[in-house]
Parts: C-alpha cells; structure tokens; sequence
C-alpha cells in the first residue's frame, strides 16, 4: 500500500512539474511574438509622438466662469468635465475650445492639448490650417 502511495505522489508531482513548465514556455513564446522586434530609440519615439499645441496657442483660447458658460450656451452646456469626470460649480474656471466650443477644466484641458492637437471629445484638429496662395481652380484649366 505505502508503494502504490509513493508511486502515485510521484506521478502527480512529475504531471504538476510538467504543467508549469509548459506553462512557463507558453507564457515565453508569448512574449518573444508580442514584443516589438527592433527597439525604438528615445530619438525615434519623440519624432513619432503626435505633437500637442504651444502654451502661448493654448493660452489664447477663451477662459471662462462655468456661470458664463451655462449663461452663453443654456442647455446645449456640459454638466461635467470630460476629463476627470467632475461636475462643473459655478466658480470652475473653464476653457472653451474654438471651433467645438466643448468646454474643460483649465486644469484638465491644458495639459491634453499640450500632449494632443485635437479636441478630447470629437477629435477635431486644432491645429491652424495652411492657406494655399495662387492655386487655380481645376475648371479654370
């Protein structure tokens, strides 16, 4: 009886050792497969990174009561920050973005659109334009 037990502990303890180990290398192939095959250098990341707006574009964007706000927009106004969530009070300094006009906490917006060009709600760029001076229309030619 005591041969038959020590066999079937063994059994287990080498089908438990087994398992893991496949496991193990499981896990392993998964992460040779998933990770990135030439590393990114520092230089190659921010060349790469979407670009936000200059604090002096940022600056330039309305700044507003949440009171004005409610008072310019009446029931077409958010009642919370897209951002972090909070509802508005009366006293929130907000700014209003141009173009949307979706407003934010200054404090939640401004670091975004210094990481990000677009509105955090409908993505619209707020980047300027270019404006393309002498071209001819097609049906001129």
């Amino acid at each position: 009886m005591i041969g038959m037990t020590l066999i079937l502990f063994c059994l287990v303890t080498i089908s438990v050792v087994v398992t893991l180990v496949s496991y193990l290398s499981v896990c392993l192939m998964c992460m040779a497969f998933t990770r990135s095959p030439t590393p990114i250098t520092r230089d190659q990341g921010l060349n790469n990174m979407e670009r936000g707006l200059d604090k002096t574009i940022v600056d330039s964007y309305p700044k507003l009561l949440y009171s004005q706000a409610k008072h310019q927009k009446g029931d077409s106004i958010a009642f919370c920050c897209s951002i972090c969530l909070a509802d508005y009070t009366d006293t929130d300094r907000l700014r209003m973005l141009p173009d949307c006009a979706h407003v934010f906490h200054l404090k939640c917006v401004d670091p975004w659109l210094r990481m990000h060009p677009s509105c955090p709600i409908c993505r619209k760029s707020l980047l300027p334009t270019p404006l393309v001076v002498g071209t001819t229309p097609l049906t001129a030619r």
